[in-house]
């Protein structure tokens, strides 16, 4: 009987083409852990992934896959959304400012397409059964797991919608 190889990620595009069919259903909730727990959208946007494809892989890896993102979001992703968020206070004029936004959101979403292509590039072994990588990175982020409990079951059945 031949080994069975280990189940493969998904390729950035699959990833990228999931992101936009599942972001718009999760947006606020999105919005809210990142602002409130600190925590990376594509990230969380490759877990479901994962969770949908019943595959997972260790808390720890978690965690590195989590410091690494976080490295590269630290320095170039988040101070161009800062810069983007703070373009209306420009001595531009209105319509120069809209024009300047929509600059910065573009480089934006380049540097989200980047994040999950590093994701990928660094993603540990799967395995081929489900895990509680939602919840392992809720705690990563030192969330309180009990009052995100209701996100949580909000967030999977956005899921479930998309099979």
């Amino acid at each position: 009987m031949p080994d069975s190889q280990p189940p493969a990620a998904p390729s950035a595009e699959q990833l990228w083409q999931f992101s936009l069919k599942l972001y718009p259903a999760i947006k606020p909730l999105c919005i809210d852990w990142q602002d409130r727990l600190g925590a990376n959208v594509n990230l969380l946007l490759l877990l479901c992934y994962l969770e949908q494809q019943q595959l997972s892989f260790s808390a720890s890896a978690l965690a590195q896959l989590s410091a690494l993102l976080e490295h590269f979001s630290n320095q170039f992703t988040q101070p161009l959304r800062q810069l983007r968020r703070s373009a209306s206070q420009s001595p531009l004029l209105p319509a120069q400012q809209q024009q300047l936004k929509q600059h910065l959101l573009s480089a934006e979403l380049e540097l989200e397409r980047l994040e999950q292509q590093l994701l990928l590039q660094h993603c540990p072994q799967l395995t081929a059964s489900p895990g509680p990588l939602l919840q392992h990175y809720l705690q990563l982020l030192g969330a309180d797991s009990k009052a995100e409990a209701g996100h949580l079951v909000d967030l999977r059945q956005k899921l479930l919608q998309l099979t």
